[in-house]
């Protein structure tokens, strides 16, 4: 809830997003698995109908992809593994996704007029104040203070009022029929309940008791998974933060200079309780529900426990309701009024925004000074100033480490206090927590080709480490004396899920036959609850959790029907359908206008993102999509 009341105030990260969120991975369009062609110059990333990606755009689009994935810089990923990740390929194909939307709209006539950007921008809901556009040179000027030129901003525009055209031609002929209607309104608003019984699979395993002679059976059977896999140890040089922190000054300067790359605005910490209003008919029936816990939280009982008793904000509830500290700009208007309006310790009235009806309790208000802060910015420097030594000492260590391999000598040599640690034996797999590494750490390991060879300079949670490989055993195959115990706890899990399938199809067939779980259930020792009332996108109960698939089965029983065995993480749950609320006909009357809208919107999107792929893969089929293998081979190198 929280985060669907925070509106994204940050101009920097909206207009960012706007700009290059095909190249952030909202691949929209996705073209999986375009095929590499060549193209008739390397200054074009790939074409598409003839039409060019240049090189320089899919450069700009991937650098400014990394440089906000490693947060400016500051947190390097190697080019291999973002290649690994598939990190470049998908940028292009996003791009080519865009490049299709663009085709396909020209070749139907679509197009969009400057004054139609013009509009959009100045209708841009991020570019508003008190409803009114900004200006162009404020406009200008925070495009300007964000590095982004206008020219890019507009064309993202352009696109995207270009995107809405086509979609709207597409999808024109689509529509939403009465019984599509009532199908929805009953999914959403009827309620179930259902008995159920969950066979767990913990139970079962207490029926296994294997012989040697299974577990031996097993293994051989399943002798690849117990293969030994290469191991390897390294010693590294660590370059610890916590023994540099205390050596490194923080000027004047540099605070101020800290305190001006911060934002300084007005901050609430509050509190809520959330009474929702789902449905507008009952909204009466909600609104005397929240005045009554108003006035016993005005009244001076625990707001805490007033939150956790009666809030159906399930995100907090639990923690009393806390929503944190906020800015202006991060929550809905009417929430955001009335949270600011309160002095610490004070309690609103009823606040209606579109979740419902809100009570607000404010916990902090406070505008930052820089006095206030001078602590926080101190430790904020001294810390990336120790980040920046710690890095440089580490870069210095692998070039004496090259030449002199005894690690304590180049330790002396660094004139700090770091120090030579172990690794310990790890394959590829290992969790590096566990054994107290960074995962840049354990990949670099396994980078190295020679023992004693030394790796790079890489980030650890407490500073920078220098590794040198000391030991690598080979892989080979397994031994079931080395294996065993793995082998018998994986052969108990194997049977235990057989015998609980088994019997969780036999309770089903038997529920289904004599109409009634519970007899069925009784019969092998089973136990039956009943769950709550609920609606498909609701739980049946609290031990069943949130499972959609669950829920939607339920729906899709008629009264007295029995499910087949549903999947619910390591177990098994089967339910019968013990009631449903009848249709609410005047209640869906009221609802249909919005509802058709609402459908037709969910229908219209995958319709219009299967018609681009379909465009997609005709101008493969037809050799109109080319991608230069250079550029992918250009973003995976080191740069």
């Amino acid at each position: 809830m929280l985060d669907l009341m925070r509106r994204k105030k940050r101009l920097k990260i909206i207009l960012w997003l706007v700009i290059f969120s095909l190249a952030l991975g909202m691949l929209l369009f996705f073209v999986p698995g375009v095929n590499v062609g060549t193209v008739a110059t390397d200054t074009s990333a790939a074409t598409v109908d003839g039409e060019s990606i240049p090189m320089q755009q899919y450069a700009d689009a991937y650098r400014r992809l990394i440089n906000n994935y490693s947060n400016g810089g500051r947190n390097q990923t190697d080019p291999e593994t973002l290649k690994a990740l598939g990190i470049p390929r998908q940028v292009l194909d996003s791009m080519i996704s865009q490049k299709v939307v663009e085709v396909t709209a020209k070749r139907l006539g679509i197009d969009v007029t400057p004054d139609e950007v013009r509009r959009a921008v100045e209708t841009h809901p991020y570019l508003q104040d008190k409803g009114q556009f900004i200006g162009v040179e404020r406009y200008k000027s925070i495009l300007a203070s964000n590095s982004i030129r206008i020219s890019d901003f507009e064309d993202e525009l352009r696109y995207s009022e270009l995107a809405k055209k086509l979609r709207a031609v597409v999808t024109d002929s689509l529509s939403v029929g009465d019984r599509e209607l009532r199908d929805e309104f009953s999914r959403t608003n009827q309620r179930t309940v259902v008995d159920y019984a969950i066979l767990k699979k913990d139970e079962f395993k207490k029926r296994i008791k294997p012989a040697e002679a299974d577990l031996r059976a097993y293994f051989e059977g399943h002798k690849e998974l117990y293969r030994i896999k290469e191991k390897r140890r390294a010693s590294y040089i660590l370059v610890p933060l916590t023994q540099l922190l205390p050596t490194v000054q923080v000027t004047e300067q540099e605070l101020l200079a800290e305190w001006s790359q911060k934002p300084h605005e007005e901050t609430v910490e509050a509190a809520h309780i959330l009474f929702r209003v789902d449905d507008a008919s009952k909204e009466a029936e909600v609104r005397a529900k929240a005045e009554a816990v108003l006035k016993m939280a005005q009244a001076g009982e625990d707001f805490s426990g007033l939150a956790k008793k009666y809030s159906e904000d399930t995100s907090n509830a639990s923690q009393g309701g806390f929503l944190g500290p906020f800015q202006r700009g991060r929550m809905v208007k009417e929430f955001e009024d009335a949270a600011f309006a309160l002095k610490p310790g004070e309690i609103s009235g009823l606040v209606r925004t579109q979740y419902g009806f809100h009570i607000i309790k404010s916990l902090k208000h406070e505008t930052p000074t820089f006095e206030a802060n001078r602590a926080g910015l101190a430790a904020s420097v001294q810390l990336r100033k120790a980040q920046e030594l710690a890095k440089k000492k580490a870069e210095q260590a692998v070039a004496l480490a090259v030449k002199q391999k005894d690690l304590n000598e180049v330790v002396k040599s660094l004139g700090i206090a770091a120090e030579v640690k172990e690794t310990g034996l790890f394959t590829k797999d290992d969790n590096p927590d566990d054994m107290g590494i960074s995962q840049a750490l354990k990949d670099e390991v396994f980078k190295l080709k020679e023992i004693n060879s030394i790796g790079t300079a890489v980030e650890l949670p407490m500073g920078y480490a220098v590794p040198k490989l000391a030991e690598v055993q080979m892989p080979k195959p397994g031994e079931f004396a080395l294996s065993r115990n793995q082998v018998e706890s994986d052969y108990i899990d194997t049977k235990s899920r057989e015998l609980m399938q088994a019997d969780a199809k036999q309770l089903s067939e038997e529920a289904a036959k004599q109409g009634s779980l519970e007899t069925a259930a009784k019969a092998m020792g089973l136990t039956v609850k009943a769950s709550k009332p609920f609606n498909v996108s609701e739980s049946p109960a609290d031990e069943i959790g949130s499972n959609t698939s669950i829920s939607q089965a339920a729906f899709d029983l008629p009264a007295g029907g029995v499910s087949a065995p549903l999947p619910l993480l390591d177990n098994v749950v089967v339910m019968q359908v013990k009631s449903r609320t009848p249709f609410d006909e005047a209640a869906f009357q009221k609802q249909k206008t919005q509802l058709r809208e609402k459908l037709l919107q969910s229908t219209q999107e995958p319709y219009f993102q299967d018609y681009i792929r379909k465009v997609t893969e005709d101008l493969e089929k037809a050799g109109k999509i080319k991608v230069n293998p250079k550029a992918l081979d250009w973003a995976s190198s080191p740069y």
